[in-house]
């Protein structure tokens, strides 16, 4: 036995978790050989595992940048139609106050002016 999981020990090559668990298996009953297969097809799928993870982690990195750029550009969007907004109030202000000052010089202000003194 003490032959075996040494073997097996090297088969892991320094892999505490994967050692741990294979020793356990073997110390249930599991053959030698049985084991010493399953080692390839255990990192594999561990290896597979982290990859899984990795990319699960990446997608929610990326959504979460995408979610911000997307606030980001939709923040500019308003600030910009509020910036549109303010022109035209301005615009037309400007434009009520021009007519304002006109009527107040026009003709038919200067004929009452003439007319009907204050």
């Amino acid at each position: 036995m003490g032959n075996a999981l040494e073997q097996l020990r090297r088969e892991t090559k320094d892999d505490a978790k994967l050692y741990g668990c294979i020793k356990e298996l073997y110390e249930q009953g599991v053959p030698f050989s049985d084991l010493k297969a399953l080692i390839p097809d255990i990192r594999r799928t561990r290896e597979q595992l982290y990859m899984k993870r990795m990319l699960e982690n990446n997608n929610e990195v990326l959504m979460s940048m995408f979610s911000k750029e997307m606030s980001f550009l939709l923040d500019a969007k308003e600030r910009q139609e509020d910036e549109q907004f303010k022109k035209l109030d301005q615009l037309i202000r400007q434009q009520q106050s021009y007519r304002k000052a006109a009527a107040g010089t026009g003709p038919v202000e200067k004929l009452k002016k003439l007319f009907l003194p204050a």
